[in-house]
């Protein structure tokens, strides 16, 4: 039974957002406490003496939505806040606890959330401790995010050119080194509540009427939609043409989209051709060249030819392309395996944009079990940010240097068709920390542009101002 309004406790509540984007997972829970009549606001964790602000505030609550590269962070600064409010209440939940709900072990921590913020709060706010499990429903049932709140608290998100939405919360794929991979989500939740709920879509009204608001509350020249494939799921010929006709209609803003070489050529011309007035640029998910290494990650459904034939497909529609593939893998010859990668890139996309990653290792994946069942130590420089260019294994000095060296120029080496013997010279160079950021940024520029034309070019010098690059 639902608590009436008028007699459910009062509280405040911070929501802590660690990194450069928004977080989407805490706009959501800020929309379910709003329906509970609580007191919410949104603290900035890259800001500085930020701490000190949420001390000053004195919440009753803390919550937490982290990543994993900022799980230690958010562990550090709630110790910091415990030594003056000794009293707050601390909430995790997001991807990292829900895979690894044995955080609730640690001492500082009073509540662990695994699964959706609906169901949560009222045993929450009623005294309710440890780990809560909820149930899934469906995406209908999704809160209004509270993105007048987080606006409001933290400004710099409401100027950033780019917001972020989806319209499907899961992924149909089952890729190794993914937290949010079909079969780790199958495993907490079983086949059909996962289905219902993180792979069907959130109603088309809903989308629209978030996108409004997010127009209405600043300027955004551009929405990339994190739905992990845009083209899965079985009414994507109906349910497609029908959000572009609303999106073209209702908001007019160019989307960024994702999708893997196998949807790509599955849809049909008509979903290619009306996807086209609404989006710029599509990301495909490459990944990696070598077969064994794509069997490695749980991809051994795609190969080189259906990429170079995806990619050709999507040009032919008139979209950019970036081409996107993860390196390092624990693989005999990691820097030989990144460069048939990078490589495979130029093959299938001469002078096309790419953002090459470096593979991190995340609580609950395969990939990390794969880890620990080949006692692969993991690299204590790896934060879990990709921007790094630093890979989560630990391998040899050497190797993590040229890793990292192939990350920041990847999109040199594929735009510009590099040749391999110059490849392999730029990766042993020491780079001073200066360089590496410039690297950083060019790349940046270089996807910005991409993706917005012209329009990319004015408004980097902005983004930049308005960003703090992780390099």
């Amino acid at each position: 039974m639902t608590m009436p309004v008028s007699t459910r406790p009062h509280h405040k509540i911070a929501l802590v957002c660690f990194g450069t984007e928004e977080n989407y997972g805490l706009l959501f829970v800020g929309g379910e406490l709003l329906q509970f009549d609580q007191e919410i606001r949104y603290f900035d964790a890259e800001k500085d003496a930020i701490t000190d602000e949420i001390v000053a505030w004195m919440p009753d609550y803390i919550f937490f939505s982290p990543l994993t590269r900022y799980f230690p962070a958010a562990m550090n600064m709630l110790r910091e806040i415990r030594q003056h409010i000794p009293g707050v209440i601390s909430v995790f939940g997001g991807h990292h606890a829900c895979s690894d709900p044995a955080i609730i072990d640690r001492e500082e921590i009073d509540v662990v959330v695994v699964g959706p913020v609906r169901g949560s709060i009222e045993k929450i706010l009623s005294g309710e401790k440890g780990l809560i499990r909820t149930p899934l429903t469906d995406p209908a049932d999704m809160p209004v995010p509270a993105r007048i709140e987080y606006y409001r608290d933290i400004p710099r998100i409401a100027s950033r050119y780019r917001k972020f939405m989806l319209s499907m919360l899961g992924c149909p794929w089952n890729c190794a080194y993914c937290s949010s991979s079909a079969d780790h989500l199958r495993d907490i939740y079983g086949k059909e509540a996962h289905r219902r709920y993180y792979l069907s879509r959130r109603p088309i009204p809903a989308i629209i009427a978030e996108a409004k608001q997010i127009l209405a509350l600043g300027k955004t020249e551009e929405i990339e939609w994190v739905d992990d494939d845009i083209f899965s799921g079985p009414d994507i010929e109906t349910w497609l043409p029908e959000f572009v006709d609303t999106w073209e209609r209702e908001i007019g803003v160019p989307m960024y989209v994702s999708s893997t070489s196998t949807l790509t050529l599955k849809v049909s011309d008509n979903v290619l051709a009306t996807l086209k007035r609404i989006v710029n640029c599509i990301g495909i998910g490459i990944q990696a060249i070598r077969p064994e290494s794509l069997k490695l990650l749980n991809r051994a459904w795609d190969n080189e030819e259906n990429m170079k034939r995806a990619y050709d497909r999507l040009v032919t529609y008139g979209f950019a392309v970036n081409l996107q593939a993860i390196v390092g893998l624990p693989v005999e010859d990691p820097v030989e395996d990144a460069l048939e990668t990078v490589k495979g890139l130029q093959r299938i996309g001469p002078g096309s944009i790419c953002s090459v990653y470096p593979l991190q290792i995340y609580p609950g994946t395969m990939m990390e079990k794969y880890c620990r069942d080949h006692n692969l130590a993991l690299s204590a420089l790896a934060s879990g940010d990709t921007n790094t260019g630093i890979p989560g294994i630990a391998f040899s000095d050497d190797v993590t240097k040229k890793l990292r060296n192939l990350c920041k120029l990847a999109t040199f080496f594929v735009k510009y068709h590099i040749d391999e013997r110059w490849m392999r010279i730029f990766l042993t160079i020491d780079f001073p920390e200066s360089t590496s950021q410039a690297l950083s940024m060019e790349r940046y520029y270089e996807c910005v542009v991409d993706r917005l034309g012209t329009k990319g070019i004015e408004l980097f010098n902005e983004i930049k101002r308005g960003m703090k690059l992780v390099y």
